[in-house]
């Protein structure tokens, strides 16, 4: 399954193209047919292929796919969805922070402060400052008390994991995520709903503009 899920999101099999029988499928991998069945089963409910009894698997449309899938991110080049990712995160954290506002414990916005005063010392470990900042913004959206937009967010997380990790790379990333963090506190604490609206905006363009300044391999990096 993984191999597939490789090569479909590389675009080395393109929507509509076919898989092969179920036969070369067995053969190719040396399994019997019920291990490709459950294979091909599990990429049809993650919306990768499309299987029709009698028939062979198709490659379905990109738009079916569930690219936050945590096999599909693994196995794929993530990068190409970190601008999607910030075109999401944009639309849902500006409202999540005015919610927050409004119905955020005084220990929730504590919970904040703390995760962001640990954010300072993770500036050497990019995975460690995704994790913490990750932490902080779930913190955010738990403040809502509204489980959907909670499921809603939680369910970006697995992509933000990547592209925090590569966002912190950028010299200054992680001190400019813990002011921002600061400047969104300080507007929970004031119930200020505008403020707190504004600051994750503004936080998340920086993020945006950070992602733009990330080194990327060159064709030579890729060559062995």
């Amino acid at each position: 399954m993984r191999d597939y899920l490789r090569t479909i999101g590389a675009g080395e099999i393109a929507p509509g193209a076919q898989l092969p029988p179920e036969s070369v499928l067995c053969e190719t991998y040396g399994v019997g047919r019920s291990v490709v069945r459950e294979a091909l089963q599990a990429l049809d409910a993650k919306g990768f292929i499309i299987v029709r009894q009698g028939s062979v698997a198709v490659v379905a449309p990109k738009y079916d796919w569930h690219v936050l899938d945590a096999d599909f991110l693994e196995v794929t080049d993530a990068e190409e969805y970190f601008v999607l990712l910030q075109e999401a995160r944009e639309l849902l954290e500006p409202r999540l922070a005015a919610i927050a506002a409004a119905r955020a414990s005084d220990s929730a916005i504590d919970e904040m402060a703390q995760l962001n005063e640990q954010l300072a010392s993770t500036k050497d470990s990019p995975a460690e400052h995704a994790e913490l900042d990750i932490a902080f913004h779930d913190a955010v959206a738990r403040a809502t008390d509204n489980a959907i937009l909670v499921s809603m967010h939680s369910s970006i997380t697995g992509l933000g994991q990547r592209s925090r990790s590569a966002s912190a790379s950028v010299p200054g990333a992680i001190d400019r995520a813990i002011a921002w963090h600061e400047q969104i506190i300080d507007a929970l604490r004031g119930r200020d709903a505008v403020g707190a609206s504004a600051a994750m905006h503004l936080h998340l363009r920086q993020v945006r503009e950070e992602l733009g300044r990330i080194e990327r391999p060159t064709q030579e990096e890729h060559t062995p």
